[in-house]
């Protein structure tokens, strides 16, 4: 091991790299990789898989991690014309392309797939270019058609020019047209390129942004960028216009500023900017060893050619750098290899190295070994460069000297305090630890600062240094020789610990997993560990029964709280019981979901609609239990429907599967609101069956629910008549009574609808009688107040007696009625008789007479009468009743008719001068009283 790391590194212009080994030797058992097989990564290439090149179609691919460890297997019987035509990986599921239109997509690693096809179901994307012709309308006329002679439908020749894949998305590429499938909802979209020949196209390839897709394709002598929206359903296609092609191969930086552009037949290596008007590069490699096998990037700043027993880093300027491989010693001395003179084994007497670009590197994968070239950090520079005086390089040399020179590294590390940069120092250090590969350069980082530690006397974060302590550990952990997961700390903080923890789970390494998780605080991943779990268990214990499966995940989930309820989401597990066919286990599994909502969605997923509904309603959210009322009404027959208002939870009891539930001493998180009886319907009829009154006056008759049947037929009378007039109202409204009375059976239903008839037979009395229409008086107390307002108060008093209204409701009417409308002489006439009386008796007393008076500005001095005739107040209330309706005269005859010589001199105070005679009155009641 040499002393210094940076004795390894190559320098390019004015920054270094560094090609570290990942795994050497590797597991597997592979000869000449490049010629032999057919290769496709995963992202960061956590994965590999091949396919032997030694028949025209492969029957199996294997998937190996980065250190040669086989993971998983995939055989199809290919044959002449149902094959495997391609394969690649979105991000670590497997993806097969087969010949006729058909897809597997492998969703974990122990074969388990569903299976679509890119062709069903098409959504045409508009052609927004500039002068391009819309994609919409007619079929293109170029497409090949045959006819299936099993169902004698024509269909089109499918015939698959490139596939390839992104982040999300596979695409197809057909004789005239691209198809994109969504890996996330499996929607397909189709965009015609028919403008493009597809002789003349070489190849294409992907960048994949937040909100679009671009697709380069290499077009003869140009590139064409095709931009695609998916928000607006719409594509551009533009022709950059360039003249250096026909272009084997593409090559886009990870961060989709540069593209490299490589001419075979010129010899010619281009970087230009992503929006192809400026050349940055142009390389000659007809001076290199050999053709370039692979042209692509090495992180976002060097081109890497992949030569012969080479690989070669472009700079800006055309400078370079090489990384050789050794040529393969020969076999020993072979009569047979020198008399046939093998030429494919004598042109394999070297390694070509394939290599794929990372987002802060390139991955090199050959027979014996994976390596991994990088440019070095500039922390990492800084602390390890010969000669740098960074602080974390002044940090690291305290440590080298303290045991050699102790009073040196005191006097650095005084000078780092003093200058203030031993907490920068630190920083950068643990910043190495976390970018470096080697565990004994990371110790060293992190000795550096335990070492700082010291000095820093408490101004340095220790729980920082504790997280960074535990990251490195969980990186190496990741990279070991039986997981193969060599990822850097860059790419992690890239992808997120969520795709880290889903690498592992997808390799079942669930303990690990929960371990990583607990050493970097990821709390929130955790529950994807026990829904992996519960899911593998599911599919691979196929012997136990249904509750004995869902006793194991009872405890597994609840172990995950300390509380005897569950609080993961249970929507995967569910969906995994559901395609193993436990349809049981799948209804178990709902009744733990923590939330309401996602509950009925799984039981409405699953065709479970009545036991959704009756969930809904347990739940208490009666917005929820609407939606499912109008989506069981919409989705059933009008019996089943019916059957099902009158539901209760009681028809979904289990009483056998509940008996061997209770051994478990489990809380299952159940709705406590017992749904019995008629709670679904009358929920219904109070609310959405408001809305359909056909289909409520089913439901009444079918559920013989006569009483609610009458209401119904009178408030649809009402709505459809709501001003009633004339002979056929009034024949129509009277068969409906009749009709309502004579089905009726409740007593109190009869008296009202009889009510109802004698009051329709008044109003038909009253219209003859007056030739005016009562019908709009929907009311007795309408009807009278018409009456009282045309002054027929004798008839309006018949009709009292005739329906035995009190008197008190009738005068408070009368009372009502006339002084709202002003007329207060007929109320006057009302109360006394006549308007020349002055006493009377009312049944309602004289108060709330003088109170209307008032409040509606009745003559003072029927208001004076008014409270003359009152026998409730007394002589001193009267007085200031008189006094607040300016009848000072009356007032004074009061006070001295009760010898109250104290109100009387009050008045004469207060009465105002201009009223002469109740001032005289007032003096004269006084002098009879004495004074």
């Amino acid at each position: 091991m040499p002393t210094n790391p940076s004795f390894n590194w190559s320098r390019l212009q004015n920054v270094y790299y560094d090609i570290r080994t990942c795994y050497a030797p590797l597991s597997w058992s592979i000869e000449n990789l490049y010629s032999n097989y057919r290769i496709s990564f995963a992202s960061n290439t956590t994965l590999i898989a091949i396919a032997s090149n030694s028949v025209p179609h492969p029957n199996l691919v294997e998937v190996y991690s980065l250190s040669g460890n086989k993971v998983t297997s995939v055989i199809y019987n290919s044959t002449p014309t149902d094959y495997i035509h391609d394969f690649h990986f979105c991000k670590e599921d497997l993806v097969l392309i087969l010949n006729d239109g058909r897809f597997r997509y492998y969703q974990d690693l122990v074969g388990n797939f569903n299976e679509y096809r890119f062709t069903q179901d098409l959504i045409k994307l508009d052609n927004m270019t500039s002068n391009g012709k819309s994609s919409n309308g007619s079929a293109i006329e170029s497409n090949r058609m045959i006819t299936n002679l099993e169902n004698d439908e024509t269909e089109e020749i499918i015939n698959i020019r490139e596939t390839q894949t992104s982040e999300s998305y596979l695409v197809v590429r057909l004789d005239n047209k691209l198809i994109l499938t969504d890996l996330d909802s499996f929607q397909n979209y189709e965009i015609e390129i028919s403008s493009c020949s597809s002789n003349g196209i070489e190849g294409m390839t992907i960048s994949e942004g937040k909100k679009s897709v671009i697709i380069y394709i290499a077009c003869q002598k140009t590139i064409l960028v095709l931009k695609i929206d998916f928000g607006l359903s719409s594509f551009e296609l533009v022709d950059q216009e360039l003249t250096d092609g026909p272009f084997n191969s593409i090559s886009i930086s990870p961060n989709g500023q540069l593209a490299a552009l490589h001419n075979i037949s010129f010899n010619k290596v281009f970087v230009v900017s992503s929006s192809f008007d400026q050349i940055l590069l142009e390389y000659d490699t007809s001076n290199d060893s050999s053709s370039p096998y692979q042209v692509t990037w090495c992180g976002n700043d060097a081109i890497a050619l992949s030569l012969k027993d080479e690989i070669k880093l472009i700079g800006p300027d055309q400078q370079s750098i090489s990384f050789f491989y050794d040529i393969d010693e020969d076999d020993d001395f072979d009569l047979d290899n020198l008399l046939l003179k093998d030429s494919v084994k004598y042109d394999l007497q070297y390694t070509i190295p394939i290599i794929q670009t990372l987002s802060d590197g390139l991955r090199v994968v050959t027979r014996e070994k994976v390596q991994f070239l990088y440019r070095v950090p500039e922390k990492t520079v800084a602390m390890y460069q010969i000669g740098s005086n960074s602080p974390s390089s002044i940090l690291a040399d305290c440590v080298n000297k303290f045991s050699s020179n102790a009073a040196k590294a005191h006097a650095n590390i005084t000078l780092l305090k003093s200058d203030d940069v031993l907490s920068i120092a630190m920083d950068d250090a643990l910043q190495v630890a976390l970018d470096e590969l080697d565990t004994s350069w990371q110790k060293k980082a992190l000795k550096a600062v335990t070492f700082g530690k010291v000095y820093a006397e408490g101004a340095f974060d220790a729980d920082k240094y504790v997280a960074v302590l535990d990251t490195v550990k969980v990186l190496n952990q990741l990279r070991a020789h039986e997981l193969g997961l060599f990822l850097t700390y860059s790419e992690v903080q890239s992808i997120g610990w969520k795709e880290v923890v889903k690498m592992l789970l997808r390799r079942n390494q669930h303990y690990l997993t929960l371990r990583i998780t607990r050493a970097l605080c990821l709390k929130d991943l955790v529950p994807l560990i026990y829904i992996h779990w519960c899911c593998y268990k599911i599919r691979k214990e196929s012997g136990l029964s249904d509750v004995q499966l869902f006793k194991i995940i009872v405890d597994k989930l609840l172990s995950a709280s300390n509380k005897r309820r569950n609080y993961i989401s249970i929507d995967m597990i569910s969906d995994v019981a559901h395609e193993e066919g436990r349809v049981i286990l799948t209804n178990l599994l709902i009744d733990l979901e923590p939330s309401i909502t996602n509950k009925i969605k799984k039981l409405v997923d699953f065709g479970e609609i009545e036991l959704a509904l009756v969930k809904a309603f347990q739940s208490g959210d009666y917005s929820l239990s609407l939606l499912m009322l109008m989506r069981v009404q919409d989705s059933l027959p009008t019996s089943d429907f019916f059957e099902i208002l009158n539901q209760n939870e009681s028809k979904h009891y289990n009483p056998t599967i509940q008996k061997e539930l209770q051994t478990m001493n489990v809380e299952i998180p159940t709705e406590t609101i017992p749904i019995k009886g008629e709670v679904i319907g009358h929920t219904w009829l109070e609310s959405i069956g408001k809305s359909h009154l056909k289909l409520m006056e089913k439901f009444l008759t079918h559920e013989d629910k006569t009483h609610e049947m009458n209401i119904l037929k009178l408030k649809e009378f009402s709505r459809t008549f709501p001003v009633g007039e004339g002979e056929e109202y009034y024949n129509s409204y009277k068969k409906l009574l009749t009709k309502c009375l004579r089905r009726s059976v409740r007593t109190t239903t009869m008296k009202a609808i009889e009510r109802e008839l004698k009051i329709l037979e008044l109003q038909n009395r009253l219209g003859k009688t007056y030739l005016t229409n009562f019908y709009s008086e929907k009311s007795l107390l309408s009807i009278l107040t018409k009456l009282i307002k045309m002054n027929q108060i004798k008839p309006a008093s018949k009709i009292v007696k005739e329906f035995s209204i009190s008197q008190e409701k009738f005068w408070h009417l009368v009372l009502n009625t006339y002084s709202q409308a002003h007329e207060f002489d007929r109320l006057y006439e009302f109360v006394f008789g006549s308007l020349d009386a002055s006493m009377g008796k009312s049944p309602i007393g004289f108060e709330p007479i003088i109170e209307a008076g008032f409040a509606n500005n009745a003559p003072k001095e029927h208001i004076s009468a008014y409270i003359r005739n009152s026998v409730k107040y007394k002589y001193d209330e009267k007085v200031r009743l008189f006094i607040r309706n300016e009848d000072y005269e009356s007032a004074a005859q009061e006070a001295f008719k009760n010898k109250d010589i104290e109100i009387l001199r009050n008045l004469q105070h207060n009465v105002p001068n201009a009223d002469t005679k109740a001032l005289q009155i007032i003096k004269s009641s006084i002098q009879k009283l004495g004074y």
